[in-house]
């Protein structure tokens, strides 16, 4: 990552290039995301990115489910679905990386007030996404706290 310093201010580079431009990663995953609709307009918001992670190691040779030391005649082997297929040859068309793309549609997956610094250029694509994973960590543990404190409620007044 470019961090370009400019007097008292740090820029932080969250823009990509494309045919020697630099476009905003918001505006290019908004345009994947476009193309994608247009494509396969059968698939639901939330089903894209596992989509890209299971074409990412295909595309990469992680063809295999399990554990490595299962002989080969009891490993299940993975295949793409026809969607999936048609999702890697509209990336290959357009020179997408599977891999990049799915880092990508990950980063721009952050909440609003992260994804509103990282515009801004305050936040770096990885801060920004270790930010959101440790709120949905503390939302999670707050939640088990949560269903440990009724269980005792429940036990106590048995």
């Amino acid at each position: 990552m470019y961090m370009a310093k400019n007097k008292d201010k740090i820029f932080i580079n969250t823009q990509i290039r494309e045919k020697g431009k630099k476009i905003n990663i918001f505006d290019k995953v908004n345009q994947i995301r476009s193309d994608i609709k247009s494509l396969l307009p059968e698939i639901e918001e939330h089903k894209i990115i596992p989509m890209f992670s299971h074409i990412r190691n295909f595309f990469y040779g992680n063809l295999y489910y399990g554990r490595q030391n299962i002989p080969e005649n009891k490993q299940r082997k993975r295949e793409l679905t026809k969607a999936e297929t048609i999702l890697l040859d509209y990336m290959m068309k357009n020179k997408l990386n599977p891999s990049t793309t799915y880092r990508w549609m990950i980063a721009c997956r952050v909440p609003a007030d992260i994804k509103e610094k990282l515009a801004k250029g305050q936040v770096s694509i990885m801060k920004a996404m270790q930010i959101s994973a440790n709120r949905k960590r503390v939302r999670e543990s707050n939640t088990g706290l949560i269903m440990i404190e009724e269980i005792n409620n429940i036990v106590r007044s048995l």
